[in-house]
């Protein structure tokens, strides 16, 4: 085996001790796949791929982004097969991200017949504005005036459920805290109803006593993807004093769950429509 070896490496030395140019050699007995040897000193210069010569591809190859679940689906059915292509989901609903990935040419149960999975289609859904705007100010203080506004601003997203604030009753709230936001906070009392009672005081007439109602717990009704259905999402109305000042924010309570429940919504639909096997999991790329 040791001499074996070393005829060979011997072999190689010479040949590459007395080759003048290149020599192409073909490895494949179809001719398919070729390989150079190189001289000492000689460099092969890059050159355009052959292929693009050609009136045509030899197969597709492609990596597109799609912007909306239709376009996505529309363009797996009009480019793959129900025999070798597969799509895949990869979703982190903590972090509220959410991917999809369809592989045009996987390789398919026929071992006999391997392929290139070099033709790709992403689609990342876009959240919604409102979704965004709920989300973006989760667990974020805000003073009197700014809770206001933003409740202003977002009225329409407020659900009406059954024990806890409408649309009109948010309204008039906010409009009380900006109402009073030069008001120095007093006290805070539960009621039956769940709400608390707010008082407030001239700072300079602690006798001028203003009341006021705040609700714990209020509910929005948002789309979670762009263009989507809506989902009912409850929330937690908090509040801190603070040298006779009030802080507010809210605490969307599991929003992750809404937005599973969401993208499960949206599977559905594209295992639907497209019959294609589905996977959850991430396939790296070659």
């Amino acid at each position: 085996m040791e001499l074996q070896s070393t005829e060979t490496q011997n072999l190689a030395e010479t040949l590459a001790r007395e080759m003048k140019a290149p020599v192409e050699i073909i490895s494949e007995p179809g001719g398919n796949i070729k390989r150079v040897a190189l001289p000492p000193g000689w460099k092969l210069e890059e050159k355009d791929d052959d292929a693009k010569l050609l009136a045509a591809p030899r197969r597709k190859i492609a990596k597109v982004r799609l912007h909306d679940a239709g376009s996505f689906i529309e363009y797996i059915k009009r480019h793959g097969s129900l025999v070798d292509s597969t799509l895949w989901c990869v979703a982190d609903y903590l972090a509220g991200k959410v991917n999809f990935l369809g592989i045009l040419n996987d390789h398919g149960e026929d071992e006999s017949k391997p392929a290139w999975r070099d033709h790709r289609a992403t689609f990342t859904p876009e959240f919604s504005e409102e979704w965004n705007r709920w989300t973006g100010k989760h667990k974020q203080g805000f003073s009197q005036a700014e809770f206001a506004s933003f409740i202003e601003d977002n009225l329409k997203d407020i659900a009406s459920v059954e024990g806890q604030p409408t649309g009109s009753q948010m309204l008039e709230m906010a409009l009380t805290f900006e109402a009073n936001q030069d008001m120095r906070f007093k006290s805070a009392i539960r009621l039956q109803n769940g709400g608390v009672q707010m008082s407030f005081v001239q700072d300079d007439d602690a006798q001028t006593l203003q009341k006021m109602q705040v609700f714990d717990r209020f509910s929005i009704g948002c789309p979670v993807f762009w263009n989507g259905d809506a989902y009912r999402i409850d929330a937690r109305l908090r509040y801190r004093v603070r040298d006779g000042k009030l802080t507010f924010w809210f605490e969307l309570i599991r929003q992750d769950k809404v937005l599973e429940a969401a993208t499960q919504t949206l599977i559905g639909q594209i295992r639907e429509k497209t019959g294609n096997p589905f996977f959850f999991g991430e396939p790296f790329s070659q």
